[in-house]
């Protein structure tokens, strides 16, 4: 009997000594992997058609991120139903480090609008941000329209005669324009394509009145003298030349103010190593001078964001947008088409 109380130590001490062994094991084995990560190319979703604004700014980036990680990134085009064929084949994802995407606001409002297979802020892992975008209203040079107030009085005269091109019911092309007609008391409707690169199509080919979304779409056309932009969503205008003397929705005295950003992110469940290790190469990438020359060139402001400070965008702009797609009778309609 005096030494079953020793006997019971020396047990409590083996199992906790054993626990501790293994502890430290899958700790070392998960620091070697993300030591040695990566070892093999890591494949990027692009949610959107090849040509848009995601597409190209994903494109960029990568190529100088990929430098950075020392192993390629591989973008692979998964456009369709407003990101979420691209955004729930990243979320079910093998959070292994080899499979990431580029994701833009839609992650936070297509949850929103509920019956998404995923809660995206919370079944997806922040990395960088790399971009901020005000969208732009653009219609055809050959148009009747050189002001917004010209075609805001032709919406007037004429209900629903304006169909405007988004690339998404429900993202941040749409909220903006959505917001305008609120304040003017006009109506217009919008009409959805898969990416950039085919509502462009569609644009100069005279099948949509207008277009609304990334200047990045729109800004070699505009250069080219065959689009005409109308109005800024964005909180100031832009710094850009060719973009600077558009007028901001805001100073037209309209309550109509929208930005979308780009970022990469991964699934959830990353090696906080690898996530480490990610992020470092993509806030990395965008303080290359060329990387951030060629974002501007084409429309977008380059930014650094590392993952936490992403993390942190997701979460406070998930409250605003609520109100916002409420107010503007987005919602109503995201949940119509899917009766």
């Amino acid at each position: 009997m005096p030494c079953r109380p020793n006997l019971f130590r020396r047990r409590s001490l083996l199992a906790a000594a054993a626990a501790a062994a293994v502890s430290c094991l899958t700790l070392g084995t998960g620091a070697a992997v993300a030591q040695g990560y990566p070892e093999r190319p890591i494949k990027i979703i692009v949610p959107f058609a090849p040509g848009g604004s995601t597409d190209l700014i994903g494109r960029i980036v990568a190529k100088v991120a990929e430098q950075k990680l020392g192993n390629p990134l591989v973008i692979e085009n998964r456009p369709g139903a407003g990101t979420m064929i691209g955004l729930n084949e990243l979320a079910g994802a093998k959070p292994d480090g080899y499979t990431i995407g580029m994701v833009t606001s839609t992650l936070v409002l297509q949850p929103l609008y509920g019956n998404t297979r995923y809660d995206y802020p919370n079944a997806l892992q922040a990395l960088a941000q790399v971009v901020v975008t005000p969208p732009i209203l653009a219609t055809s040079a050959q148009s009747e329209w050189k002001t917004l107030k010209d075609l805001l009085a032709f919406a007037k005269d004429n209900p629903k005669k304006v169909k405007y091109g988004i690339t998404g019911i429900g993202n941040s092309s749409h909220i903006g324009p959505a917001q305008l007609a609120r304040a003017a008391g006009v109506e217009i409707e919008p009409v959805t394509f898969d990416g950039g690169g085919p509502l462009m199509t569609a644009l100069l080919g005279g099948h949509v009145s207008a277009a609304a979304g990334s200047p990045v779409d729109y800004k070699s056309q505009i250069e080219a003298g065959k689009l005409r932009a109308l109005v800024n969503f964005g909180p100031e205008r832009s710094t850009d030349p060719l973009l600077k003397d558009v007028p901001t929705a805001k100073e037209l005295g309209y309550d109509a103010e929208i930005v979308s950003w780009t970022g990469v992110a991964g699934p959830k469940g990353l090696n906080p190593d690898i996530v480490k290790k990610l992020s470092d190469a993509f806030v990395a990438a965008m303080a290359d001078p060329e990387v951030k020359a060629q974002i501007e060139k084409l429309g977008s402001d380059p930014v650094a964001v590392d993952a936490a400070g992403f993390a942190q965008r997701w979460s406070s702009e998930t409250a605003k947008l609520k109100q916002v797609v409420a107010e503007t009778g987005i919602l109503d309609l995201v949940k119509s088409q899917k009766q």
